[in-house]
């Protein structure tokens, strides 16, 4: 670890930038994010975070294309939408999102954090940013996750950024490299990220961690500079008209939305709820938007729970912003979900918006309800629209045109709602459902612990393999396959027919060492293979001395640190056990002996990062010798 002058989940709060705004115009009071999987062709989401301001406050986006380290950013002409799809001139670039935020009193800027750099297509990417836990401060310890990615990674490293206050213009910090950091006193002012890089098969990807606030004590340190020209050309680029809207900034979701009940016709009364678990003083804001919720402008002396349709709201939407501030004066707002298209005075009508039953999740059938009517309809009609987080501004999925739909990738960091259309007589009309909760990606595919091999290493008897727990979205399915391998785990080659959980060894494996592959394949359709420690080498079947059960590793494989092997269970005591330890692939397969490796304690190296490691024990009893292969670690970390 790293500590200046010689002397886990609570996330960081993340604070605007100093100076960003004028005295009297909005305040941010938590960052824009940006979600989304960082790869060429895919669409990113930003949000416009969290402000408290003066009346309505309009949000403009400009996004910024960055070096590696958040350098030599420059304006994305065009890219002034809350999206942004990744195009190939974005590949190895991170991306920056500014957000500006206007009142009646001014105007104010908040950046954020940078995401990237952005994989090629169909390559690892990460579809969850890395969030460093501790607080900012000198002498505090910080720790950073590893994210989530398209495929789980067998091997993780990290490195340190010292960046500026927006968290771009990012510098290595020398040494750091661990999932902990220490800051020190040439930190101070600045903000951290830590820069993970993750293997999965033959793809490596790095990605980088949401920034840390501007780190506290000491004195400011002068080893980054600050790039406020950029920034303030992104700011003043950008057409604030373009994509201008009274939205507020995403909340958690939809099971924490205020409900709106009533009949959606011009004439009759809408009742706005109050979110669960509220504490404080409650104030209500309508809004009028057009038909796919956007465009949406507050409505003028409409503060109270209810609202009463006029003939203005015909064939618009209506949103509900409602604002709790507790004993700290601080306003958290949440959003009902839209209600409408208004119908007509004479026309048939909502009364209860459709609901959406199905989890939030990539992959997973969301279905609609037609919802109920003034009459009843002779048809309904569905189409699926993706949103923003809060369920606004609106756009119409292609083909999505029944009452279930499967979310897809361009879903994830977007609310879904079915425009739900009645026919009734000769005339129709449309309802919006309630939103979903913004679409999360799927959790990876990827077993919670390695796979387990038991049973005695010698012809005639049964080997059993163990799937395990794995992360990944229901129902995962389980193939199996058997391999034998030669005495280093290497030229294996599968067994005709050893498709079982179990595997009967034979004459022909003598000698051998024997590997089990696992392959997954999730609700998604989405397929990870994972692999067994080796078992083996396989004694005859006369033979006095087998392996009972594999001999296992203590430690971590960290560079630096002590893994330490036992000596597994034998099917006659030992008089005498040695030891000698092999690098493999991070599969624990084809593996090299470690010169001078020979005690049953293990120094991890440099040469051994990212390595599996492994010992083989090899015991004596009376004139017999047999030998072992321990359970295999983790690939070895830096």
């Amino acid at each position: 670890m790293r500590y200046a002058l010689g002397v886990c989940l609570l996330v960081l709060v993340l604070v605007a930038p100093a100076g960003a705004a004028r005295s009297g115009s909005p305040t941010n009071k938590a960052l824009p994010t940006v979600v989304g999987a960082l790869r060429v062709g895919e669409q990113v989401t930003g949000s416009s975070g969290i402000w408290s301001g003066s009346g309505t406050i309009a949000y403009s986006y400009a996004w910024n294309r960055c070096d590696a380290l958040g350098g030599g950013c420059i304006v994305i002409s065009g890219a002034v939408l809350p999206t942004y799809k990744l195009a190939a001139a974005d590949l190895g670039k991170t991306l920056g999102l500014t957000v500006t935020a206007k009142d009646s009193a001014g105007t104010a800027t908040a950046y954020a954090s940078l995401v990237g750099p952005v994989a090629p297509q169909a390559a690892l990417a990460s579809i969850g940013r890395p969030v460093v836990t501790g607080t900012a401060k000198v002498g505090s310890t910080l720790t950073v996750s590893v994210g989530v990615w398209t495929a789980a990674p067998s091997a993780v490293t990290y490195s340190w950024l010292r960046c500026d206050k927006t968290g771009r213009a990012c510098a290595p910090i020398a040494g750091a490299t661990s999932s902990t950091d220490v800051p020190g006193a040439a930190d101070a002012g600045h903000t951290l990220v830590a820069r993970v890089q993750a293997t999965a098969g033959s793809s490596t990807q790095v990605t980088l961690s949401l920034a840390t606030a501007a780190v506290a004590g000491g004195t400011p340190g002068t080893t980054t500079t600050t790039t406020t020209t950029t920034t303030t050309t992104t700011t003043t680029t950008t057409p604030t008209t373009t994509t201008t809207t009274t939205t507020p900034a995403p909340q958690p979701g939809a099971s924490t939305r205020p409900v709106v009940t009533g009949t959606a016709k011009v004439g009759q009364r809408l009742t706005g709820s109050t979110p669960a678990g509220t504490a404080g003083t409650v104030t209500y804001q309508w809004y009028r938007c057009d038909t796919a919720g956007a465009h949406c402008s507050s409505i003028h002396g409409a503060v109270a729970a209810k609202y009463l349709l006029v003939a203005k709201d015909a064939g618009k939407t209506i949103g509900l912003t409602v604002n709790v501030t507790p004993g700290d004066g601080t306003a958290t707002p949440s959003y009902a979900s839209l209600v409408g298209p208004v119908a007509a005075a004479a026309g048939a009508a909502s009364t209860a918006q459709p609901g959406v039953t199905g989890k939030p999740v990539q992959g997973q059938t969301l279905t609609a309800a037609a919802g109920t009517w003034t009459q009843a309809p002779g048809s309904v009609a569905y189409a699926w629209w993706r949103c923003n987080a809060n369920g606004r501004i609106c756009a119409p999925i292609d083909g999505a045109t029944s009452a279930t739909y499967v979310s897809a990738a361009a879903d994830v960091g977007h609310a879904l709602a079915a425009l739900v259309t009645a026919t009734v007589g000769s005339s129709t009309q449309g309802a919006l459902s309630v939103a979903t909760d913004a679409i999360k990606a799927p959790p990876p595919l990827a077993p919670t612990a390695p796979l387990v091999v038991s049973g005695t290493a010698k012809i005639g008897q049964r080997l059993t393999g163990a799937a395990g727990t794995w992360t990944g979205t229901e129902p995962i399915a389980f193939h199996y396959q058997w391999y034998r391998c030669d005495a280093g785990g290497a030229h294996c080659a599968s067994v005709h027919g050893a498709t079982a959980a179990t595997f009967r060894l034979t004459s022909k494996d003598a000698g051998k060492t024997i590997g089990l592959t696992i392959t997954a394949t999730d609700g998604n359709g989405t397929k990870q293979a994972a692999y067994a420690s080796l078992v083996g080498p396989v004694a005859a079947s006369a033979a006095t001395l087998a392996s009972t059960a594999q001999p296992k590793l203590t430690g971590s494989a960290v560079q630096g640190q002590t893994l330490t092997a036992d000596a597994g269970s034998w099917s006659t005591k030992p008089a005498s056990t040695t030891y000698a330890w092999q690098r493999c692939n991070v599969n624990g397969r084809v593996c090299v002996a470690i010169a001078g490796a020979t005690k049953a304690s293990y120094a991890v190296t440099a040469a051994d990062v990212g390595h599996a490691l492994v010992a083989v024990v090899t015991v004596r009893a009376g004139t017999a010798t047999a030998g072992a292969f321990s359970v295999a670690s983790a690939a070895a970390n830096a």
